[in-house]
């Protein structure tokens, strides 16, 4: 499951719209648009927090961290 979906689907399960995630994480509604339309592919770990505590969950649900290969 790609991170978008988790951020879209956890909002779905805490039956959020945009505009109230948005609102109760304290950033705007087109931002939690972006993220969920794979325009924000990085997101702050600020910004990633304030979304898990808003749906609680953790941060690590909404965007797993993904192991960065080492070069040969």
């Amino acid at each position: 499951m790609t991170s978008l979906m988790n951020l879209r689907t956890a909002r779905r399960i805490a039956r959020l719209t945009q505009a109230q995630l948005a609102a109760k994480a304290g950033v705007e509604q087109a931002t939690i648009s972006m993220l969920e339309n794979g325009l924000i592919r990085r997101p702050s770990y600020e910004l990633v927090s304030r979304l898990a505590d808003a749906l609680n969950v953790s941060p690590a649900e909404l965007f797993p961290i993904e192991p960065i290969e080492a070069k040969a």
